[in-house]
């Protein structure tokens, strides 16, 4: 049997599908499992993934002009996939769309409460309800048990190996000549801006506050993290920290995970990184805004969510996956924009204390 696994488009989404992905090939060692990648970056992290038997590529930005989609999808109808999966969330026509063409007779897809009819879902053989309690990774565990028809034990996740040990050695090597601090906290005041997904972003002012304090608490230096398109947001934080902070040149993402993996702690807004620095185990502060922590918060025992309780917000939920547009009355960033560093730090110290016992921070930190 071969099966298109279908990724979202994120960083964050690839990760919190994983533990499915791995999930079914354990229940089916023999059965070829491909992914699809929506995005040239989801293909080169599951590259070299022994998990994976094909990773294909349908990234829309590199797809430019009607042949050479009608090009991609003759390739995907020519690999004769017996099965789909599109995993949470993936309420957009494409989804439904590209494996109906692609020729696959059995397409399993979730049925979201809205948009049914503009996303094209009817094309799917095998729907599964949305749970707008559970977390992405919880409902992604859901749809591969549908499709291996049982009920997945999801006390324990596997996530996917991000770098190697070369960039493990490069991340050390940089460290050590950055800074003799063997206590790192990771900072990315960035995240995706794709479809308004900015508004995810706190003030870079605030970050620096806060970071400045978790700097202090624990006697460490700060390295700032993003992407080239975050060169100014990342220099706005360094250059309103007054602890030792490092602007870390933008890096191939299995770097960046490695250099991730050695810190003791990494704050963030909800974005990529902040998956990855939780899925390696590492401390993790995410700092929230329009976006629901119960959806696609960080996963694991030493995690913090971060936000300024307010009516109507989280904005973007289970209930409206697909909808990012919302009234002019709405303004996304109105929690974020609320929350002040004293809010933060009142929420992050008792935690801090509870996962850093060992830690002596200076007096009134």
């Amino acid at each position: 049997m071969k099966i298109l696994c279908i990724c979202p488009i994120g960083i964050g989404n690839y990760i919190l599908c994983y533990p499915a992905f791995h999930r079914i090939k354990q229940a089916m060692p023999h059965a070829q499992l491909h992914l699809l990648a929506l995005r040239e970056g989801i293909a080169q992290l599951a590259g070299n993934d022994s998990l994976w038997d094909g990773v294909e590529v349908f990234d829309p930005h590199t797809l430019r002009g009607f042949f050479r989609k009608a090009g991609a999808i003759v390739y995907l109808r020519r690999k004769k996939f017996d099965v789909s999966i599109n995993f949470f969330p993936s309420n957009t026509w494409q989804y439904s769309f590209l494996p109906f063409v692609a020729g696959i007779g059995r397409r399993y897809a979730f049925k979201y409460r809205k948009f049914g009819i503009r996303t094209l879902s009817f094309l799917n053989t095998n729907k599964l309800k949305v749970n707008p309690e559970l977390h992405d990774l919880q409902q992604n565990y859901a749809i591969a048990g549908l499709f291996l028809k049982r009920d997945l034990k999801t006390d324990a996740h596997v996530f996917p190996v991000l770098y190697s040990q070369p960039d493990h050695q490069w991340g050390s090597y940089y460290f050590q000549s950055a800074s003799q601090h063997k206590i790192r906290i990771a900072v990315h005041p960035g995240s995706s801006i794709e479809r308004g997904m900015d508004a995810k972003q706190w003030d870079p002012k605030r970050f620096a506050q806060l970071a400045d304090r978790l700097c202090y608490y624990l006697n460490a230096d700060a390295f700032i993290f993003g992407g080239p398109e975050e060169e100014h947001i990342k220099d706005i934080v360094a250059k309103h920290m007054r602890m030792p902070s490092h602007v870390v040149t933008p890096l191939p993402l299995n770097r960046t995970a490695a250099m991730l993996s050695m810190c003791s702690l990494c704050l963030c807004n909800d974005s990529g990184l902040m998956h990855i620095a939780a899925s390696e185990g590492v401390p993790t502060i995410g700092i929230f805004g329009p976006t629901d922590e119960k959806r696609n918060g960080p996963v694991g025992p030493k995690t913090l969510v971060v936000r300024k309780p307010m009516k109507g917000f989280p904005v973007w939920t289970a209930h409206n996956v697909g909808k990012r547009r919302l009234p002019r009355t709405i303004n996304p960033r109105a929690s974020l924009e609320a929350l002040t560093p004293e809010d933060a730090w009142e929420q992050v110290e008792p935690w801090l204390v509870k996962t850093f016992p060992d830690s002596n921070p200076p007096p009134h930190a």
